[in-house]
């Protein structure tokens, strides 16, 4: 299917009608300076809970300047524009409900998108068609299509984009990484990949509420079916609802299946095969599964296994077992067995991974110098197909073959048409 930057034009234009102005939103002082010594423009779309956590990566950075924020919470407009504008000593920040405004501004120069997941291409297309460099967060797509387009557009109009997958920029993954792909483990033979049980739960007994004032619902549901409003269905809490996300099989999923991609050297491959089961929600609200467990197979003979953990931690955890001990990499820990794996230098003639300390700033220092980031938005694609796959084969429960080239299960029509889903119109891909 291709993708035609006048076909999105054109249905996203008639939601809220051609946006033909824009406000000057870009203090004169900033305006001024020129390239190379030029502070850059971001406008942040989605400044709810990540949202707020990347006003706080960008705040303090000289570099850029955080001009505008985009949000169909007004209430959260109006919260990001206060701390923004603490920060500066001033009140310039803009604030709009509507991502285009600041999508198709000529003085936006970088935008961040921390939408729910149903939101993420959208915007993310919007403004890489009209110039802007992005920073993506993770999940990157809601769909194995939507992921397929984002790269497309990214590579045809020459753009830099990052992944929210922040755990490459960490010294123990990147640690862990390079052990395994250097050998110090031999030949890999399983992963084990633990995600967080759910959080959040919403029984049956939750019932339509008034849309509370400030909140453009029909713009937050978007491209997604009509539902009814409840307070328990929107923001954090859209991601139990398979409308809008993929669970913690995407949430959780994405940062550590990441990792075991990268420590492969599968960054631009996959599995070859996928299974497993799930535990789905039998009433109330919620449809993204309780408990996961996928199993993946690469074409190498490496198996991985994705499941729910039990013991109450609410964080991931990987463990790599090879043919000369195991490794076990989280956010609070980096163990190996033997321990002397962890000692190992890696030489001058080996594999030296990617190495960034600071996953924001990596992404500003590539829009300058136009080399890819350590999460491209391609690695980021390839890592939420393992995400979608697995929350396909779980509602399909049966055994999928999958060609991480074209992207495609083999020989099944039904799990194929769940790579894509239909957006509610005018929202559009095409």
């Amino acid at each position: 299917m291709k993708v035609t930057r006048r076909g999105f034009m054109k249905t996203a234009g008639m939601a809220a009608g051609a946006i033909t102005a824009f406000p000057s939103i870009i203090p004169s002082a900033v305006r001024g300076q020129s390239a190379p010594s030029k502070v850059l423009t971001v406008a942040c779309v989605g400044v709810g809970g990540m949202g707020l956590s990347h006003l706080a990566q960008l705040l303090d950075r000289p570099t850029v300047r955080v001009v505008a924020v985009a949000d169909v919470d007004a209430h959260h407009q109006k919260r990001a524009a206060q701390i923004i504008n603490a920060k500066y000593g001033d009140q310039s920040c803009k604030t709009f409900g509507d991502f285009r405004e600041v999508t198709r501004s000529k003085e936006v120069d970088l935008v961040t998108v921390a939408t729910p997941d149903h939101w993420h291409t959208l915007p993310a297309v919007d403004a890489i068609r009209n110039g802007k460099d992005v920073f993506v967060e993770k999940p990157l797509t809601l769909t194995v299509r939507e992921g397929q387009v984002l790269v497309e557009e990214l590579r045809k109009h020459k753009r830099i984009g990052q992944t929210g997958t922040m755990q490459r920029s960490s010294e123990g993954f990147h640690r862990a990484a390079e052990l395994i792909r250097n050998g110090r483990l031999g030949q890999i033979r399983h992963i084990d990949v633990l995600i967080p049980a759910n959080n959040c739960y919403v029984g049956a007994t939750w019932k339509p509420e008034a849309v509370p004032e400030g909140l453009d619902y029909d713009f937050w549901l978007g491209p997604a079916p009509y539902a009814p409003y409840t307070s328990q269905r929107t923001h954090y809490q859209f991601r139990y609802n398979l409308d809008y996300a993929g669970g913690q099989t995407t949430n959780w999923g994405a940062h550590y299946l990441d990792i075991a991609q990268w420590a492969l050297g599968m960054d631009e491959s996959g599995p070859v095969e996928v299974d497993g089961s799930g535990v789905f929600p039998s009433s109330g609200l919620f449809t993204a599964p309780t408990r996961v467990d996928v199993r993946y197979a690469y074409a190498n003979g490496v198996t991985m296994r994705m499941r729910t953990r039990t013991d109450g931690v609410y964080d991931g955890n990987i463990i790599f077992y090879g043919e000369k001990g195991r490794l076990d990499v989280s956010r609070s820990k980096l163990k190996s067995d033997p321990a002397s794996v962890l000692k190992e230098q890696i030489g001058d003639g080996e594999v030296h991974l990617y190495k960034s300390r600071d996953h924001f700033g990596n992404w500003i220092e590539c829009v300058k110098t136009r080399a890819l980031p350590v999460s491209d938005l391609a690695i980021g694609h390839k890592t939420t197909n393992l995400c979608n796959i697995g929350n396909i084969v779980m509602q399909v429960q049966r055994k999928l073959a999958w060609d991480p080239v074209n992207e495609v299960f083999a020989n099944d029509a039904m799990a194929n048409r769940m790579l894509t889903r239909p957006m509610r119109g005018p929202w559009s891909l095409a």
